[in-house]
């Protein structure tokens, strides 16, 4: 089976800046990862769909279009299949319950999520930049 995921990726690299109108795997690459991202997306869902009907012949295509849209995907984040088989091979023997634990442990500070952007400032006078007059005084509520 690797052979064959190896022969797959090696197809789809090649196809990767061929015209995309003669070549699925190319027009894929031409709408670029968003694109790519939701296809691996919806071939997930209708692999899921397919064994909770327990329809085993249809489990058997979606699983396949789920590899071949998962190695687009590989392909188009630079990601190559061997790095990903290295992390299966790291893994066996590891306990999944230990090694999922691993993962889930306090977030590295080079992982933690960034704001996608700075909080405005609010302008001091409000009336004064929407053309109206400035309020004379404001008005706080006393806390007591």
């Amino acid at each position: 089976m690797v052979d064959t995921l190896h022969r797959l990726a090696a197809t789809i690299a090649a196809r990767k800046g061929a015209d995309a109108g003669s070549s699925y795997t190319a027009s894929l690459f031409a709408k670029g990862l968003p694109k790519i991202a939701q296809k691996l997306g919806e071939e997930a869902v209708e692999t899921v769909i397919a064994a909770l009907q327990g329809d085993p012949k249809a489990v058997t295509g979606e699983a396949a279009d789920l590899l071949f849209h998962l190695l687009v995907l590989l392909d188009a984040s630079s990601v190559p299949l061997a790095d990903v088989l290295a992390e299966l091979d790291r893994r066996e023997g590891v306990s999944g319950l230990d090694e999922k634990a691993s993962r889930t442990a306090a977030p590295k500070p080079e992982s933690a999520p960034k704001p996608l952007a700075t909080p405005a400032i609010p302008d001091p006078t409000p009336g004064i930049a929407l053309g109206g007059p400035a309020p004379a005084t404001r008005s706080r509520i006393q806390r007591g």
